[in-house]
């Protein structure tokens, strides 16, 4: 919510708005983001963010300083401070301000759930996002998670939860959040907690006025102490009955890098998987996208876009555009099957994972480091034997996305925490040995 010294300096700007002293243009794009954060010995201090509103402000600072003084019971001067220079005076205002812009419901006008194609491979999740969103007393699924790979409408879903309860339920207060915002803000609270206060409760308590709490990405909240954080929030909005809606890319058994007591918690709810959209939908995704513009393109260039890209929804969109694109430039009567493969031609298509297995991956490996496929699948703790293992693991994982259980199987029988310890080891050594990461790379060129 608002400060009473936020809510005070919006008025007074709105008022010289109103007043007509500064042209729109230069009111929007420099005084409108000025802030106050405090007034001390009748003086007012405002931060801003540019030399441009400083040299604005200043011809007409007797302007600022009535204004603002009709909402005081004394007279002010005004004391025009950097934004820099307040961020260090006040480390907890610089962190309200953060939390205020990350708070403000900025949902995507064109992800609706009108404008979300359904298919075999998303009903289910759109059915009980639209279920959460009229859900009357309390959650019937609380948590509600939706996972998937990444490009298959996750996002779409959150943000036509936020526009559907907008319209329709006005009343409900939304908080949307994306979870590298979420670590990035408590990262700056706990910073400025030592020395101004407690700031981390604050950003808690923010977070726990809503009614739907929705977070994108949940498997990008890695650092310990914002888990800790989350955790918190996570159960006492549960207790309130605010409707969680949770995306991840994986499955949440899957979450390796989350406390086990948040992922239990997530297990609770309802996890409901997006997959890869089929023909028919991907086909009525992209006619969708054509809407009133069906006739610049042939259907059978359609079903190609459908049947070759449907593995990321962005990806597929994203041909369509650059078919489009390409067709303004050299204007053919009609985008046939040779424009098409012309252009597209123009950049390799790489949509050949589904041709990939695991058995490819470890013919890849065995043959960069000259052993056998029983070689890696036996029990030697040799160190090249035991870092050709980890990168089976690790491009298994990353390539096809395939759950430890079934990689286990295709590598000796092993069972899911070793396959995931596996993992977890190829991540660190990615990170400080340079050779284990040059052979990845090698040989994900020769799989690509």
């Amino acid at each position: 919510m608002p400060s009473t010294l936020e809510q005070m300096w919006s008025r007074t700007l709105k008022k010289i708005e109103q007043s007509h002293y500064f042209n729109d243009q230069d009111f929007k794009a420099w005084i409108s983001k000025t802030t106050l954060f405090r007034i001390e010995n009748n003086i007012a201090y405002i931060a801003y963010r540019s030399s441009i509103t400083k040299a604005i402000m200043e011809q007409q600072l007797s302007l600022f300083e009535s204004t603002l003084s009709e909402e005081l019971p004394e007279p002010v001067k005004i004391r025009l401070v950097e934004q820099k220079e307040m961020e260090q005076m006040l480390p907890e205002v610089a962190v309200q301000q953060k939390t205020n812009t990350l708070l403000a419901n900025k949902f995507n006008p064109t992800y609706t759930f009108e404008n979300f194609i359904e298919g075999n491979s998303n009903q289910e999740a759109y059915a009980a996002c639209f279920a959460a969103c009229n859900a009357v007393s309390f959650p019937a699924f609380n948590p509600l998670m939706l996972y998937g790979n990444s490009g298959l409408g996750k996002t779409h879903l959150l943000h036509a939860v936020g526009n559907y309860l907008a319209a329709e339920r006005p009343e409900k207060k939304v908080i949307y959040m994306y979870s590298g915002d979420f670590v990035s803000l408590l990262i700056e609270a706990m910073r400025s907690k030592s020395i101004h206060g407690n700031t981390v409760d604050q950003v808690k308590q923010q977070l726990l006025d809503c009614d739907y709490f929705l977070i994108d990405d949940i498997q990008n909240l890695q650092n310990s102490a914002s888990q800790e954080v989350f955790f918190t929030v996570y159960n006492q909005l549960i207790q309130k009955n605010s409707q969680i809606i949770i995306t991840s890319d994986i499955h949440p058994h899957e979450l390796n890098n989350l406390q086990n007591r948040l992922v239990s918690r997530f297990s609770s709810g309802l996890a409901i998987n997006i997959s890869k959209p089929g023909f028919e939908t991907s086909k009525a995704i992209l006619k969708k996208k054509l809407e009133g513009r069906e006739d610049i393109i042939c259907d059978d260039v359609l079903d190609y876009l459908a049947l070759t890209f449907s593995n990321d929804v962005r990806n597929l969109e994203g041909r369509l555009n650059q078919l489009i694109f390409q067709s303004t430039l050299f204007n053919p009567e009609i985008i046939d099957m040779k424009f098409a493969m012309e252009h597209l031609g123009k950049e390799p298509v790489k949509e050949k994972r589904s041709e990939l297995s695991i058995r490819e991956i470890k013919k890849a490996v065995t043959q960069f480091y000259g052993l056998s496929y029983a070689d890696v699948e036996g029990k030697s703790r040799l160190k090249p034997i035991m870092n050709a293992r980890h990168i089976c693991v690790y491009l298994s994982r990353e390539m096809l996305q395939k759950p430890y259980t079934q990689i286990g199987k295709d590598l000796g029988n092993r069972d899911h925490t070793t396959i995931q310890s596996s993992y977890n080891r190829a991540c660190e050594l990615i990170k400080k040995d340079a050779a284990f990461r040059q052979a990845i790379d090698q040989i994900k060129e020769k799989l690509i």
